[in-house]
């Protein structure tokens, strides 16, 4: 574990339920069996799930073009210790670009003092100290949103919490959610975009931008 936090910042994907997945690669990175390209495409199979509904989503939502890839890397900080962060699922739109990450913690979800951190009361008398998923997303989102600042495309992250047993209180940010709730957030989004009477994103057109600039432009929801 000390091995792992050395080479990683903790994210959510699939681990030990009170302990997240590391989010952010370091350039050295060689901890799990098989390397980075076992880990990634281990993350990549647990991401599908999500990407897949992230997909049909969208899909029920609009007949515009979007783009939807899983285990997607962009190099935020080139040169540093971990220089790379991992993105489950980058979804593109016709109102924007979402950086998904999924969760597997159990629980009760609660707010903390600090807004970089989240309670994870996971049994009684047992509770947890984790950092934020929002936390862990600003350095993917504060690099895309400069990346695509020139098309006045708006980046957000979002946190799913998928397990079942995972409940999470009403008063947490509402980019954190679970994954029947991502249709109503979406078409919120779309629908705040629409009365921003802006125009429509080219997704593809974007997609494609941000395709030459990832250390690694991961797979299809297929």
């Amino acid at each position: 574990m000390k091995q792992n936090e050395e080479l990683f910042s903790l994210a959510g994907t699939d681990a030990p339920r009170s302990v997240a997945c590391p989010q952010e690669l370091a350039a050295d990175f060689t901890g799990p069996p098989g390397g980075r390209d076992g880990w990634m495409g281990r993350q990549r199979r647990l991401s599908l799930p999500l990407t897949k509904n992230v997909a049909a989503v969208l899909r029920a939502m609009s007949d515009r073009a979007f783009v939807v890839r899983r285990g997607v890397i962009v190099e935020h900080a080139p040169g540093t210790r971990n220089p790379m962060t991992w993105i489950d699922c980058l979804a593109v739109t016709e109102f924007g670009a979402f950086v998904i990450d999924r969760y597997d913690w159990t629980g009760t979800v609660m707010r903390s003092t600090s807004e970089d951190e989240l309670l994870v009361h996971e049994k009684p008398g047992v509770v947890s100290v984790q950092t934020s998923p929002l936390r862990r997303a600003k350095p993917a989102l504060r690099h895309l949103r400069g990346l695509l600042a020139e098309y006045g495309c708006p980046v957000e992250c979002i946190a799913v919490f998928a397990a079942s047993h995972c409940v999470l209180d009403p008063t947490l940010p509402e980019t954190v959610l679970q994954a029947s709730e991502l249709h109503h957030f979406m078409r919120t989004r779309l629908n705040r975009f629409r009365d921003s009477h802006r125009r429509h994103l080219d997704s593809e057109r974007v997609g494609n931008y941000l395709q030459l600039r990832c250390a690694d432009w991961g797979k299809s929801c297929k």
